[in-house]
């Protein structure tokens, strides 16, 4: 299959989104329900509504077939917005009313009972469109449904009755009785809101009959546009105005349960009718992709369809390629990590392609994004922002914007309204994005992923979506202390003093005793020649490498407060990958990320479980007294830390994946299996605040 049509989910189709448990217990509403009802399957645009509509018409015809006599339910069909092309509103509210009628008469019922009813319709129709035609265009909609009900009312009322006669006799046929009629109207959030509310009040006045059920597809926001111009714009004062109107013609509101769909096991069956990525090992990570789509397009199933359209477009020019380099087809991609890194792209793509911009400029985000970067795309028009000062200092009291790049990241989405509130997200996301790899292996994961996905980006910008080509590598990185020092000033609007000497002092001599104990090498100078275990980049933060692994890293940086020095460091599995309290240079480190259990009865929790590797601390450069014997430690413990970690054979450390396994067994596994109570018991062990380890250095 090539690309993923934009439609519904068909009658008895799969149900990929594994939401049957919502709609069998609709379907067991409509069974058992009193009558008339009247049920509102609410939702964005795209959630899935039709779908549900569908697989309801589904059931209950299977239920027709297997019950017969016991339970036969008449279902009748209307999609409201093709009703309304071509025509003006008020012959749609008629069509709509005419074709539920004609559907009704359908059944085997006495030939009086047909012509009474029709004369009925027509009468009505007659009213209304005398009505219709002395309105301007533009008032139509809810005017002609007011003045059909005040001119028309007897109609309406003798039209009632006769139709409540006629379900009473399709209830009572002698061959296929129906025991209750379902009626679905779908689409009507695609038309004209106003008109939209017209169709529910014409509806709710002439089909409230016994044994009668609508399940309708519309979402409350598109009442409330469709009432403000009888009720105003909504205020606190008169939402209750709304809300009795919504009240009165839906009895059972039921929201799209966007938030309960198996988004990964969707994901991947899409991918797997476009034949995107094929491999007899190593299946594709559900709970990650679900993650990654989730933090960036969301769950709306129109949304993921774009995305799958995209990559069966990458598909076809790698085959293509494949076809021209080799002279033969090309297939599926078949290495996991290209796969998963590839889709994270493009979903980053369609919610914001000023990330993915970024990352083109700049693709070793954790190393380049600081806020000399952030300046050149904002031109710092985040601080011209009133609330500027005040919301980026809450940003940085949080873990999802403690690192530079996180906070230029922050910048950039402030300067966007419309992407400020998602900036914890796309941090999360990246996060989640670069922590399932090796750090050398995500950077080529990524370049190829960046290279792939170039012919889906929309940017803004003149510069082309493509990856500088090999050779002409940026230079974000600084080629050793003085260059770093030099920038950091031009980053503190060229502040000489910057930073003040404490600071200074400490950053030299974390330098001095990597280089002098460690022989360690600027990574840019000239002695660096690949072979160094040790070796030192400069970036937004200083970092220092064992074996091509960091182990940890250091900066400085202004705060409202004053200067701030601020280490990350790679735990140690001899201390259980607690964090440390080096009494001795009173720096006390805690959990780079925490997860907190809220309330183990309700099953909420909150936080993010990435780099549980790492351990963060901060602190005036005044009031810390750090000596080279700690310095020393600090390289030998973390480097061994690293060691650990990477060492295959090496069951015992905690990673990442281990955290979200137990907060999917938290969030999803009954309260008393043991899946449930081992998830409860790691994540609180793994962060209880008291399990911390105490070094004297």
């Amino acid at each position: 299959m090539v690309g993923i049509v934009d439609q519904a989910l068909e009658v008895g189709g799969s149900d990929d989104l594994d939401i049957s448990a919502y709609h069998e217990a609709l379907v067991d509403f409509i069974k058992k329900t009193d009558t008339p009802m009247t049920i509102g399957v609410q939702g964005e645009w795209g959630s899935g509504k039709t779908s549900l509509l569908n697989q309801i018409w589904s059931k209950l015809k299977v239920s027709n077939e297997e019950h017969k006599d016991d339970e036969n339910f008449l279902q009748i069909w209307v999609n409201s917005w093709e009703h309304s092309l071509l025509c003006s509103p008020e012959e749609c509210l008629l069509k709509i009313v005419n074709e539920i009628i004609q559907e009704l008469l359908e059944a085997d019922v006495d030939k009086n009972k047909k012509d009474k009813v029709k004369d009925g319709v027509q009468n009505l129709m007659k009213g209304a469109l005398r009505i219709g035609t002395s309105l301007a265009v533009g008032d139509a909609g809810v005017k002609a449904v007011d003045s059909i009900f005040s001119t028309e009312a007897n109609t309406i009322k003798k039209l009632r009755i006769q139709l409540q006669d006629l379900v009473r006799e399709i209830k009572h046929l002698d061959s296929n009785p129906y025991q209750r009629v379902v009626v679905y109207v779908d689409d009507l959030d695609r038309i004209e809101p106003r008109d939209a509310v017209s169709i529910l009040e014409l509806l709710k006045n002439i089909f409230n009959i016994k044994d009668c059920v609508f399940v309708l597809a519309i979402d409350y926001q598109v009442v409330v546009k469709g009432l403000k111009e009888k009720f105003g714009e909504p205020t606190p004062e008169n939402e209750w105005e709304f809300r009795s109107f919504f009240d009165k013609i839906i009895q059972l509101p039921f929201s799209m349960p966007m938030g309960s769909y198996d988004i990964g096991k969707y994901v991947v069956s899409l991918l797997d009718n476009i034949k995107f990525y094929e491999s007899d090992n190593d299946q594709l990570d559900e709970d990650l992709i679900e993650s990654l789509v989730t933090l960036s397009i969301g769950t709306n199933p129109r949304s993921i369809k774009r995305l799958i359209n995209s990559l069966s477009l990458i598909k076809i020019l790698n085959d293509t390629k494949n076809v021209s380099d080799s002279g033969r087809g090309g297939s599926a991609i078949n290495n996991k990590d290209v796969a998963t890194v590839m889709l994270a792209m493009v979903c980053l793509q369609i919610a914001n392609s000023d990330i993915y911009d970024m990352l083109v400029a700049e693709p070793t985000f954790v190393d380049s994004w600081d806020n000399n970067f952030a300046y050149k795309l904002t031109q710092k028009k985040e601080e011209l922002d009133k609330g500027w000062e005040e919301n980026f200092k809450q940003a940085l009291a949080s873990e999802d914007f403690d690192e530079i790049w996180e906070q230029c990241l922050y910048r950039v989405c402030y300067v966007n309204p419309r992407q400020r509130p998602n900036a914890t997200k796309y941090s999360k996301f990246l996060s989640d994005l670069r922590e399932n790899y090796k750090p050398e292996e995500f950077q080529k994961l990524l370049a190829t992923a960046l290279k792939e996905t170039a012919v889906t980006a929309v940017s803004a910008t003149d510069k082309p979506n493509v990856r500088p080509a090999k050779g002409s590598f940026k230079p974000f990185f600084n080629r050793g202390i003085d260059d770093w020092i030099e920038r950091m000033r031009e980053d503190n609007n060229s502040d000489e003093n910057f930073p003040p000497e404490p600071a200074l002092k400490i950053v030299n001599l974390f330098i001095d005793t990597y280089k002098d104990t460690f022989n360690a090498v600027d990574e840019l100078s000239e002695k660096n020649t690949g072979e160094q275990d040790y070796v030192i980049k400069y970036a937004g933060s200083c970092s220092f490498y064992y074996q091509k692994k960091k182990i940890f890293s250091f900066g400085v940086s202004k705060r409202a407060t004053g200067v701030v020095m601020h280490i990350k460091a790679h735990k140690n599995l001899k201390h259980k990958q607690q964090p440390i309290n080096f009494t001795k240079s009173n720096l006390v480190f805690s959990h780079d990320r925490t997860l907190r259990i809220e309330d183990v009865e309700n099953k909420k929790i909150a936080g993010s479980s990435g780099f549980s590797e790492w351990m963060v601390t901060q602190f005036n450069p005044e009031e810390i007294n750090i000596e080279k014997e700690f310095v020393e430690y600090l390289v030998n413990f973390t480097a061994e830390g690293v060691s650990q970690r990477v060492d295959s054979g090496n069951n015992e450390w905690i990673s990442g994946k281990d955290l979200q396994m137990h907060v999917k067994n938290f969030k999803n596994k009954r309260k008393d299996s043991n899946d449930f109570k081992e998830a409860v018991k790691a994540i609180q062990d793994f962060y209880d605040p008291k399990n911390i380890s105490t070094v004297d250095q």
